[in-house]
């Protein structure tokens, strides 16, 4: 026996149930759903509002769809070659097909609103750690870089002007602190994603009293009972994670640009990775960062894919709306290219080499040290910054070359123009650079400390859910 919702109205057409289904997009979504039954069956049961008889049936068919992936469901559907609205219409279908008459009482206490809700709860919190993971993996690169070159002289730029020189490290240490930054604003997601939306009905609730504990232990969800018309209409936990997301791929957007520039100004300090790098069809002198190139691109789409979502939610009432189910997709597409685009970077950065004495022949004519002499001279002279300030600017203004202003300048104040980078490799945030970097490390390590409990925790609550176990 099977069922399908549209018979009940008449014929369709198939270019029309083609444009309506979402059946496709959920395969990812096709594990999650079959866990919510599951935990509603084990709940039903508890209340007695399902005959013991068939429970044991319907048990096992969903965590085989679970084990599966979900790929149980869809080879049954290709076999049948059936058409279905979505997975949760095509699982009780699966289920009136193996189970037959005890897949009937699966439908009381629920609706697909609620039970939408708290799938997408499910599928975006492992989607958030398997960010967070790989944001940790991301980070940990960053700090061996910076831990790596530490006394390596590295320009710094402002409006695109180099502006300063100062430890490779800085460099490393500014990304990794604002990814960290970004990773705990992501991770108080958590919280929101572990509400449980179930028994919340379409909108308004159900006649049936289902144990929430039953229903939070489960599927590891937090107690509280939820609104019903926020736990079903709602989608603020999906556009507040995306934002999370295009907060941290705008960093790293910022990041490509920065390391393509770098390699467009001082071509060969920085050492990419060769398998980031394409040459031309017809210029094989060309070194082309193409990955960072696309991740530019793909984080773009990534910001506008956000945007359309928020254009969605923005226009329809409140409630359940079908709208919600193409942000759905939307949702996905950013889950999946994000995911690849961090990995892209922590391969990139992983693999680079930095050239000091590239770095060195470029900077040596260029005044980089003008604002660290000024407060040199200051500080150890006891004069008015301004008054030093406009003395340099007059003495750049009038030499032919700046290497020919900086001896003049330095041996004025008894430093050999050799001595330069000492100077600049004392000043008082090199001397830190060891503490910061110790700072971070440190809390990478409460960082994937909270992950791996969290995880621990969700896989226990599953091997609660799927242990065969019928006892509430």
């Amino acid at each position: 026996m099977t069922i399908r919702y549209r018979t009940f109205l008449g014929d369709s057409k198939n270019f029309i149930e083609n444009y309506t289904t979402s059946l496709e997009f959920d395969r990812k979504l096709a594990k999650y759903a079959a866990m919510v039954m599951l935990a509603h069956v084990k709940a039903l049961e508890g209340g007695g509002y399902i005959p013991k008889d068939y429970v044991q049936s319907i048990v096992n068919e969903l965590v085989d769809v679970i084990k599966t992936d979900g790929e149980k469901i869809y080879k049954w559907i290709e076999e049948r070659k059936m058409r279905f609205e979505d997975i949760f219409e095509a699982i009780e279908s699966y289920l009136y097909d193996r189970v037959d008459g005890g897949a009937g009482y699966i439908a009381l206490g629920r609706s697909r609103n609620d039970h939408v809700a708290a799938v997408l709860r499910l599928y975006a919190r492992d989607a958030l750690h398997i960010i967070l993971s790989n944001l940790i993996d991301l980070r940990k690169a960053l700090l061996e870089k910076a831990s790596e070159y530490r006394n390596t002289i590295f320009p710094f730029f402002t409006h695109q002007q180099l502006a300063q020189c100062g430890s490779a490290a800085l460099y490393f240490l500014s990304y990794e602190h604002t990814l960290s930054v970004s990773w705990r604003h992501l991770t108080h997601l958590h919280d929101m994603l572990s509400e449980n939306p179930l028994g919340s009905g379409a909108a308004a609730g159900t006649m049936v009293p289902l144990d929430i504990g039953v229903l939070s232990r489960y599927l590891c969800f937090n107690q509280e009972v939820l609104p019903p018309y926020y736990a079903t209409g709602s989608r603020q936990f999906l556009l507040l994670m995306t934002f999370g997301i295009v907060s941290i791929l705008s960093e790293l957007s910022r990041m490509a640009e920065d390391l393509l520039f770098i390699n467009s100004v001082i071509p060969y300090a920085i050492e990419f990775p060769v398998e980031h790098i394409a040459t031309s069809s017809i210029m094989p002198h060309k070194r082309n960062l193409v990955t960072l190139e696309i991740a530019r691109a793909k984080i773009s789409n990534i910001v506008g894919l956000h945007n359309s979502m928020i254009s969605i939610y923005k226009s329809i009432p409140y409630g359940y709306n079908l709208d919600l189910q193409e942000m759905n997709r939307i949702f996905m597409d950013i889950i999946n290219s994000a995911t690849a685009t961090i990995e892209i970077f922590t391969d990139v950065i992983r693999g680079i080499r930095i050239d000091e004495n590239r770095i060195l022949k470029y900077v040596e004519d260029k005044p980089c040290w003008s604002s660290d002499v000024v407060e040199y001279i200051a500080m150890k002279k006891s004069r008015p910054v301004r008054e030093v300030y406009y003395q340099i600017a007059k003495q750049l203004k009038n030499c032919s070359q700046n290497g020919e202003a900086l001896s003049k300048i330095l041996l004025g104040v008894g430093i050999q123009p050799n001595n330069i980078w000492n100077l600049i490799r004392n000043k008082p945030v090199e001397v830190y650079i060891k503490k910061m970097i110790e700072g971070a490390w440190r809390v990478l390590e409460e960082d994937k400390k909270l992950v791996r409990d969290i995880l621990e925790s969700i896989e226990g609550c599953r091997v609660e859910l799927i242990s065969g176990s019928n006892k509430v």
